[in-house]
This record gives C-alpha cells, structure tokens and sequence, in this order.
C-alpha cells in the first residue's frame, strides 16, 4: 500500500497557526518509549512502593511518599540514568552507600516486568503500519531495561527498529541519535516523523535534526521559553487523524 503523505513540519516557531508547509512523504513514524509508548507512570507507581517495602526503607527513616517524589524529581523525566540517580538517591537520604547498587539492580531486573503500553499505542501502531509506514522506537536508557520493557508491552512485533541509547552511546537530544535511527531504516530525516512527551529531549532534539515532531502532551506541560511545537495531541489514536488530515491536504 502506498505510504501516507504528511505535510512536512517548519522548525519550531512562536506561531504554529498553520500546520503545514511544503509536502513531505513520510515514510516512518518513530515513538519515544517511556510516557509515549509505554505507560511508565503506572509502571514506576506500582514498582516503587514495592521496591521501598522490599529494601525495609523505613526503618532507615525514609518515608515511602518522599522516597517516590525525591526519586521522580531526581530523575528529570527521564533525562538522569538510573545507575547514575541510585547514589544520589542514598545520599539525600543519608543510606548506606553500598546500598546504591543493590537498588539499581533491583530496578533493571524488576521494573522492566511491570511495563504496560500506552492506552490506545497498538491500535495506532497497527493503523499506521495498514498504511505502510514504518514504525520504530528511540529511547534513552539502558538497553537491559529499556528491550525488556518494551517486551512486556508486547510492542516487540510491530516494531521495525529499535534504538536505544545506552547501545550506541547517544542520547536525545542529540542529533545524531535520530540521524542513526533514519539511516537504521535507509531513510532521510525528513522522511521520518517524530513522536514523544519530553519537550527539550524529543520534539526539539527531533526537530534540530531535521525530523519532523508531534509532541505528545497536555499544552499546560509544554516550557513556556520554548517556541511552542508544530503539532500536540494528547491521545495516541488522535495521530491516526492527523495522518488522514495530512494525507488528504497532500492528495488536495
């Protein structure tokens, strides 16, 4: 089946009135994993009241809310590694230092399990796929997590490509992570689309490197000193939508 064409996406600008500019095929439609394809709020609740329980935290006098919000806040939506969040965890609670690695590693061998795709990530993966789009994913992480996650999605078989940073090296925003996951699928930037929930990591990097972006949130999240995004939806089967609009505005 002939891919859908979508209209090709300016640069980040201050003005988004206008949601297309000259037409571009695009041939691939990747996602960011965490909070895009995967629902990791409802996965890290679920895992850290566990996780606080089977270290017996509090009778290090931590208090399991704190323990949660010192942890979401440390990691920085994702942007700080978690071998690398673990010892600063400790430290602002004043633990054990050796106890940094055992956390770490219960989170690479027991959070992964818990992962649970995003409402709605299959049926638009599958509709997209109808059209002959190539689909893929590109997360920061460990690979030892980030694969096993998106195994327990059962994401694994709709999936043409997966990039993962802790692979290669790169992490978004780096431009270079999103030129590898385009050359990965022999395809130009330009002919990819772009699709996460982290501002600055995914719709800007992915814009700085030539891709176009949906940011994938709620418009009260998006940082005000950003230019604001050239498409926003707030649902995963809202870009089935988008991808018939476009499509007909190419055809037109």
């Amino acid at each position: 089946m002939t891919p859908i064409r979508f209209s090709a996406l300016p640069a980040l600008q201050n003005n988004p009135s206008s949601e297309h500019r000259q037409d571009t095929m695009i041939r691939a439609v990747l996602f960011d994993l965490d909070e895009t394809l995967i629902d990791k709020t409802a996965a890290v609740l679920t895992f850290l009241p566990l996780q606080y329980q089977r270290f017996r935290l509090g009778e290090h006098g931590v208090e399991e809310q704190r323990y949660i919000a010192e942890l979401l806040q440390l990691e920085k939506a994702g942007l700080v590694r978690k071998r690398d969040l673990y010892p600063r965890l400790t430290e602002t609670f004043g633990l054990p230092g050796d106890l940094a690695a055992a956390l770490f590693h219960d989170f690479e061998t027991v959070y992964p399990g818990m992962a649970i795709p995003m409402s709605g990530a299959k049926q638009t993966i599958s509709t997209l796929k109808q059209y002959g789009v190539l689909i893929g994913v590109v997360s920061n992480g460990e690979a030892n997590v980030q694969r096993p996650k998106i195994a327990a999605a059962g994401l694994n078989e709709v999936l043409d490509l997966v990039v993962i940073s802790g692979d290669i090296g790169l992490r978004k925003p780096a431009r270079e992570i999103f030129e590898l996951a385009a050359g990965r699928l022999d395809l130009p930037v330009d002919n990819c689309l772009f699709v996460g929930d982290n501002p600055e990591a995914d719709i800007v990097g992915a814009d700085n490197a030539g891709m176009h972006a949906v940011y994938f949130g709620p418009k009260n999240a998006w940082p005000a000193p950003l230019p604001s995004p050239r498409y926003r939806r707030e649902l995963l089967p809202q870009l089935i939508a988008l991808v018939r609009d476009l499509n007909a505005l190419t055809e037109a």
